[in-house]
């Protein structure tokens, strides 16, 4: 049976306490970290490539919202606080569920559930290639398949994915030289793009979630090419 990384980061020692005797009675859930929020904590989630992440809001140092945006990774995340004020915001944050405090075993087990399947479904969706860049002074693991486009920003690209955007000390050629050249196109000299999230396009632009990119008139008949080719 696969378990599923987990973490904690909760200010009450007894709340945590709580959630670690619920999370080692879980088969599916491995706990490698539980911690207040704090800078040190944050360091040691990025670094963890866990499933799921529990995050109460309110907490002294840094709230959960202020831990959410410091993430450079992706997990699960299910909110847990006292306050029910806070559940539109959180949901803005794209997290799984939120658990208002004091949940009940049903209700913790099905927002596991929620949670395992998105992992699950996430996995199957689309296949992991792994890039470490270095972001804002720090080591990011990137997964190529969800880079949408690279464009270039003078000294540096700028490489824009569904869930953000990654400034890197780079010039495009040596970032393109990192990428699969059947899965990516310079079709511009400002702009790299995947194949896979092209939605549309004719000899002039094509279209990515809404971003018109340009084409090089040197760039047409490969484009056609290799989008014609894609499986």
């Amino acid at each position: 049976m696969k378990t599923f990384k987990c973490a904690i980061i909760e200010d009450s020692n007894v709340q945590r306490k709580i959630l670690e005797q619920i999370i080692e009675k879980n088969k599916n859930l491995k706990l490698v970290l539980s911690a207040s929020a704090s800078t040190e904590s944050l360091k040691e989630i990025n670094a963890s490539n866990i499933d799921l992440l529990f995050l109460d809001i309110e907490m002294p140092v840094m709230n959960g919202f202020e831990f959410l945006e410091g993430l450079d990774i992706h997990p699960q995340v299910i909110i847990t606080s006292q306050n029910q004020k806070y559940a539109l915001e959180a949901f803005n944050f794209n997290v799984t569920d939120f658990l208002l405090k004091p949940f009940s075993t049903v209700r913790f087990d099905a927002a596991i559930k929620k949670a395992i399947d998105k992992v699950k479904t996430a996995k199957q969706k689309k296949p992991e290639s792994k890039l470490v860049v270095k972001h804002n002074l720090k080591q990011v693991e990137l997964n190529v398949y969800g880079i949408l486009y690279v464009e270039a920003l003078g000294d540096y690209v700028k490489v824009v994915t569904e869930e953000r955007n990654y400034v890197i000390l780079s010039t495009m050629s040596a970032f393109n030289k990192r990428l699969e050249a059947d899965k990516f196109i310079r079709i511009h000299k400002s702009y790299i793009v995947n194949l896979k999230m092209v939605e549309r396009y004719n000899h002039e632009f094509i279209e990515i979630k809404n971003k018109k990119i340009p084409i090089s008139r040197a760039k047409i008949v490969e484009l056609d090419q290799l989008l014609n080719c894609l499986d």
